[in-house]
């Protein structure tokens, strides 16, 4: 599932990035080599009471095939290092209030940076997208990466063999997946096109730059809808 490519930030940049915020999204737009995409969340002892104080972030992780979730807080022996799947990223405080992702998967690291600080790294390739939450904004793409999340569960149940080929799948072959079945969805409605232009731009520019610079990757991804019956032929 992981890409060997994908890179991690620096502890002691990840350090400074995160002084005075409690989480921090690095190339959030769209990935970029050989960066990716980066999210960072700082573990204090302590509140900061400044912008956002996390106390856990719960993720996904694929375990023979199947997934379930998984945490680091506290508790978490450090440093840990591992493997996240597909689905949400939640950031959560000591008052419950949470700032959620949507994620590809990807590679994940923890480590001490000071006596008081743990900074959780969530590293991919492709995209994490800003959905839901108490202290960011909404990414205009997390609707549709939302639907296309929740059309995939159910076509699970009736597909063998599925679940484990999505966790096997490299991050960008997941996206580029996202991203082709809105191109083909978008092509064939006007009435898509009319009522949601930035959204139809957006997915136009990234199938380009998908082709151009991940071509694997799309085919992939077009294998993916295929089996799932999202897309024929």
């Amino acid at each position: 599932m992981s890409d060997p490519t994908v890179h991690f930030l620096p502890s002691d940049r990840a350090a400074g990035l995160l002084a005075r915020l409690g989480f921090e999204l690095v190339h959030a737009e769209r990935p970029s080599v050989p960066g990716g995409t980066n999210l960072l969340v700082a573990l204090r002892e302590a509140p900061t009471l400044t912008h956002f104080d996390p106390e856990r972030v719960e993720y996904w992780v694929s375990t023979g095939g199947k997934g379930r979730r998984a945490e680091v807080n506290g508790d978490t022996p450090l440093p840990f290092d591992g493997l996240f799947a597909w689905g949400t990223i939640e950031v959560e405080d000591r008052l419950d209030a949470s700032n959620t992702f949507l994620t590809f998967g990807g590679l994940l690291t923890a480590q001490v940076v000071d006596p008081a600080t743990t900074i959780v790294q969530f590293a991919s390739l492709a995209p994490v997208v800003r959905w839901t939450g108490h202290s960011q904004d909404v990414d205009p793409f997390a609707a549709e990466v939302a639907a296309f999340f929740a059309r995939v569960r159910p076509a699970i149940n009736f597909t063998p063999g599925a679940e484990a080929m999505i966790a096997d799948l490299p991050p960008l072959a997941l996206y580029a997946a996202v991203v082709a079945d809105l191109r083909r969805r978008y092509a064939r409605s006007a009435a898509l096109q009319e009522a949601h232009p930035a959204i139809n731009q957006l997915v136009a520019r990234e199938m380009r730059w998908l082709e151009s610079s991940a071509p694997e990757a799309c085919e992939a991804g077009h294998g993916l809808l295929r089996q799932l019956g999202f897309e024929r032929g």
